[in-house]
């Protein structure tokens, strides 16, 4: 079937509305995408129902995040050759299987673990060939604003498909969860074809243009965002995966805490884009580190007191600008032949910080304690903070 190029819906260099069609239907796939990722994160009831233990659920969840990042170097290539929609549409045909075959597993063992590896690898096709196009397809002028939208989608997921998922099971069994997994992919689909129906041709198609990472390393301030990404990515790994744990030996929970974080940064996401898009990715960077800092260090004092909530804002808040700016900074890389390079090595090192914030943070927290794992973390992430001052002074090559 032939693409129809619409005008009114073509890449907008002066940046005028970002509310496209493609836009929104852009934003719809990703949603579809991340929440069946977090419907997974009850996986581990699954686990625990076959008996086993701690460390093979961390094996078995991390080697979902493993997989995504050690496959983006060559998905990343292979978007260069075949095009952002063939790349993004075979990790959906992938995973709408795998989700399928998670019916057939019962116990820990080699299919598990294929099936999980297969998983991470189609996900990470998706990604790597979503953020390619969204870099293409996000008017210049209007990124800030149209990566905070694509945040508060993911944000969205956090929020939604866990407890939604944790229904199914109750209701139904693990077998729902897989299905409705698969269906959600399936939408995803739908959403892109219509994503393809609105651009112009020349905007996903292939341009077999070979990629070449070690190139990229030569651009400083690329350079430098990878750093801040890193670091960033690490903290914000850290307190989701050990904050339940902190609370429950303070004798309180986390629900109440991730309730006010998430929300806030879905309301910063939604509020603060146009304004970084008027005052510049780069001194959001500067601005919102500390902030998210803070509320990492003042985390384990306020726990599970009523001042927990200063924290709280401050997190949620330094996320909901950190993560637009960082995307939005990252696109603004690379003419339209080298956005697939720049976006899968950017986003393979942004995963890549959420493996150390799981695997690195758990390490130190087993050999010192929580409360220090926080403020280590917060320590830590001064060195991001000193990274994007140095970036606010470097030139974009």
């Amino acid at each position: 079937m032939k693409i129809m190029h619409h005008e009114n819906e073509s890449v907008q260099e002066d940046g005028s509305s970002v509310w496209t069609t493609s836009f929104l239907f852009l934003n719809l796939s990703f949603f579809m995408v991340f929440a069946n990722t977090a419907l997974f994160y009850i996986y581990p009831l699954a686990l625990d129902h076959m008996g086993s233990g701690h460390h093979i659920v961390g094996l078995v969840m991390g080697i979902f995040s493993t997989a995504a990042v050690l496959s983006r170097p060559f998905l990343g290539k292979l978007v260069g050759l075949k095009g952002e929609s063939w790349v993004m549409s075979s990790g959906l045909a992938l995973n709408m299987g795998v989700c399928l075959a998670y019916n057939l597993i019962e116990e820990f063992g080699p299919a598990m673990l294929a099936v999980r590896t297969l998983h991470g690898i189609g996900f990470s096709a998706f990604i790597t060939g979503g953020f390619s196009l969204a870099a293409k397809v996000f008017p210049p002028a209007k990124r800030g604003e149209a990566f905070s939208v694509l945040g508060a989608c993911l944000m969205g997921t956090v929020a939604l498909a866990p407890p939604f998922g944790e229904f199914l099971v109750g209701r139904w069994g693990f077998g729902s969860l897989y299905i409705t997994a698969s269906g959600s992919l399936l939408l995803a689909w739908v959403c892109l074809r219509i994503v393809k129906e609105h651009l112009k041709e020349s905007t996903y198609e292939h341009t077999k243009t070979p990629v070449k990472y070690l190139g990229l390393l030569k651009d400083r301030a690329f350079c430098l965002l990878l750093i801040s990404t890193i670091i960033f990515a690490h903290c914000q790994a850290t307190v989701p995966n050990f904050l339940a744990l902190l609370a429950a030996g303070k004798g309180g929970n986390s629900g109440r805490f991730f309730m006010v974080s998430y929300f806030t940064a879905i309301l910063f996401l939604l509020a603060m884009g146009r304004f970084i898009d008027r005052f510049g990715m780069r001194l959001f960077l500067v601005v919102a580190y500390p902030f998210f800092l803070l509320g990492i260090f003042l985390i384990p004092s306020s726990l599970p007191s009523f001042y927990f909530l200063f924290p709280a804002v401050l997190y949620g808040a330094g996320i909901g600008l950190l993560f637009p700016a960082h995307n939005a900074a990252a696109a603004g890389h690379g003419n339209e032949m080298q956005k697939p390079a720049y976006m899968s090595l950017f986003t393979a090192v942004y995963d890549a910080g959420f493996i150390t914030g799981g695997v690195v943070s758990g390490w130190f927290a087993q050999k010192t304690s929580l409360d220090l794992l926080f403020t280590t973390c917060s320590v830590f992430g001064l060195l991001g903070f000193g990274v994007v001052i140095l970036l606010s002074k470097t030139r974009m090559e």
